[in-house]
């Protein structure tokens, strides 16, 4: 019951935080924004009662890292809490490549067939930002690689894990490209129309399907 009323809770407040988006109420998403991650946090918590593993932990850590993430991004006009929020979510990026690893039946066996779309995707995207990146080159570079190798592990998954697994965490995986894709690209390379929407919705349903991804998968 418990687990219902987080998750209730959860997708109340992403509504909120994405109607937020479409009127533009800074004062909305500063309420709601900072919320989300703990609701999860806390719904991984009751969903593991009785089974937590490392595994677990480190799923709550990624979120962890999302959440100061979240915060620090909140600040982003400012040039040094927008590296700090690249730093937090690239520890939180690194997180989620352990858990999913770990959230599989035998070690993630590299595949070049696989992840080809990922590292194509990314040399698509830094010869679209890097020209106009100016001192954030690297930072953008390092995360970018990091983001496709944690998309390019969920993409090993296949088989190594149930079906609903795999395709949950996939689905979490590309929905966290693709937002940080969007809000690069909006304030590296042009403005995009409700920015805000674009980046908020993708964002919060990646979060949440990588956490019922690694929740699904049961160890042997």
């Amino acid at each position: 019951m418990r687990t219902k009323i987080i998750f209730g809770a959860f997708v109340l407040v992403s509504l909120t935080n994405v109607v937020a988006q479409v009127i533009e109420s800074a004062d909305l998403n500063a309420y709601t924004k900072p919320v989300l991650m703990p609701l999860l946090i806390f719904y991984v918590y009751e969903s593991s009662r009785g089974k937590v593993t490392m595994r677990i932990l480190l799923l709550c850590l990624a979120l962890l890292f999302s959440w100061l993430g979240d915060i620090a991004m909140m600040y982003a006009a400012q040039e040094m809490y927008f590296i700090v929020g690249i730093g937090l979510f690239l520890l939180a990026q690194l997180t989620y490549i352990i858990v999913l690893k770990k959230s599989s039946f035998q070690s993630v066996k590299f595949n070049a067939l696989r992840v080809l779309p990922f590292a194509l995707y990314a040399v698509a995207l830094f010869k679209l930002l890097v020209p106009k990146a100016g001192d954030f080159t690297i930072p953008i570079v390092i995360y970018g690689i990091v983001i496709s190798v944690m998309a390019g592990t969920s993409r090993l998954r296949e088989g190594n894990t149930s079906q609903e697994s795999f395709r949950l965490a996939m689905a979490g995986a590309v929905l966290f490209l693709i937002s940080d894709s969007v809000l690069a690209i909006n304030k590296f390379y042009s403005d995009i129309p409700y920015i805000g929407v674009w980046v908020m919705s993708t964002y919060i349903a990646a979060q949440y399907f990588l956490v019922q991804g690694v929740l699904k998968h049961v160890d042997d």
